[in-house]
């Protein structure tokens, strides 16, 4: 009994030793002060000369954002970017990291890293395999940063600053996370690509960004009036408009926005936009309907060796705008503008699986994954030959368009007569 009491004591007295050993250590040994880092928001991969890679980044630029507020095109009062992109080349993107770290007189943190840019010509001709290994590996690099594909390059892309944004990748971030309002494009993450790129089912694809015009500047002097307070339009403005999809880690080719809305109903990820239709009684009128929400299902079938593919989708939609007088009190008029925009949904359908098919032979839909899950058995010796499969897939389409609201005014106003 006294050895077990002893026993006690030596454990007790120990676990004091320790604690009192935990309190005097520092809370955070690797600790770094923000003024220490370089906060890297963008990260931009292209490829350079003789095999090379040139890696660009975008980070903050705290000493200037200490200095007021934001002016034109993201410009400090002042005159200092609150950003500072940087570019260097490598044999590798490791070591022009490295370098570009040994380069920068702060040290770059990538955890706060929000965007990544892939080149268009890389992607084509080299693949992004070895790019995305590297981000994979990299633990700093969350899996939830957003990936963009562009024919620009980089450091132009990251120069190209809002009115609003302090930053051109802060103005990216926003733009994809307003990509519910039109669905007019198929971005992912890098956790996303990445397992998109290893399935034996589907083929990996991400948004395209460009830079246009800014169309809401005048060109004529006269109208650029900016009165006190107010920041100009910038020249300039980025876009996302389609997606990059891909063969493994290659970029097969582009979808428009059309196609790109087309590929969403496929895979259910349609959650809002405008859908245009034309007038029922005039088809040089058109009729507006706000998307509210959207459901899909595939059903695969395998019939005498041919595959079939059912895509039933269920949306709601509100009536927007019409530019031809309709009594919507009409159970009648409502059903035809139903049917109108059943019809719509299958023809932006249709021209993504017409895209993927026949001119890329890319599987972005999520069929084989469809297939798999139920015909496990026939899906083993299928998924060798997917991508010469893909091509003959039958698709059947079965879609269900609801107004649920049409306005405050139901029926047509009348112009006045004189």
């Amino acid at each position: 009994m006294k050895g077990k009491m002893k026993a006690i004591i030596k454990i007790f007295l120990l676990g004091l030793l320790l604690a009192g050993i935990l309190i005097t250590l520092p809370s955070c040994w690797d600790h770094r002060e923000v003024e220490q880092l370089g906060i890297v928001m963008a990260t931009g991969v292209e490829p350079a000369s003789g095999g090379r890679v040139r890696i660009t980044v975008q980070t903050v630029n705290p000493a200037a954002l200490g200095k007021g507020a934001t002016g034109t095109g993201g410009v400090i009062a002042g005159g200092a970017k609150p950003y500072r992109n940087r570019s260097i080349e490598g044999d590798t993107i490791f070591e022009a990291i490295r370098e570009l770290s040994r380069q920068s007189p702060r040290q770059l943190f990538f955890a706060h890293n929000q965007v990544i840019i892939l080149s268009e010509k890389l992607a084509r001709e080299r693949g992004v395999k070895e790019v995305m290994d590297f981000f994979e590996r990299n633990p700093q690099m969350r899996r939830t940063t957003w990936l963009l594909v562009s024919n620009r390059e980089v450091a132009e892309l990251l120069d190209v600053s809002g009115r609003l944004e302090v930053a051109p990748s802060q103005r990216i971030f926003n733009i994809v996370n307003e990509r519910y309002r039109t669905s007019e494009y198929a971005v992912r993450m890098v956790g996303n690509f990445l397992e998109l790129m290893e399935s034996e089912s589907t083929q990996p694809f991400t948004a395209v960004i460009d830079i246009i015009p800014n169309q809401a500047r005048p060109s004529d002097s006269r109208h650029n009036f900016i009165s006190e307070g107010q920041t100009p339009e910038p020249h300039e403005n980025l876009e996302i408009n389609g997606t990059a999809v891909f063969r493994r880690d290659k970029m097969a080719g582009r979808l428009d926005e059309r196609e790109s809305r087309g590929l969403l109903w496929v895979r259910g990820e349609v959650k809002g936009g405008v859908i245009e239709i034309p007038a029922p009684k005039s088809e040089k009128k058109s009729i507006s309907l706000e998307i509210l929400r959207s459901k899909t299902k595939l059903e695969p079938e395998i019939r005498d060796g041919q595959i079939y593919i059912k895509v039933k989708i269920q949306e709601e939609s509100n009536l927007g705008e019409t530019m031809e007088m309709l009594d919507l009190t009409k159970p009648e008029v409502i059903e035809e503008l139903e049917a109108l925009q059943a019809r719509e949904i299958q023809k932006e359908i249709e021209s993504a699986l017409a895209r993927a098919q026949q001119d890329y032979g890319v599987d972005v839909f999520g069929f084989g994954e469809a297939v798999h899950r139920k015909y496990p058995g026939q899906w083993k010796e299928m998924k060798k030959m997917w991508s010469e499969l893909f091509p003959g897939v039958q698709v059947q389409m079965e879609v269900e368009a609801k107004i649920r609201r049409s306005g405050l005014v139901s029926k047509p106003v009348e112009p006045m007569q004189r």
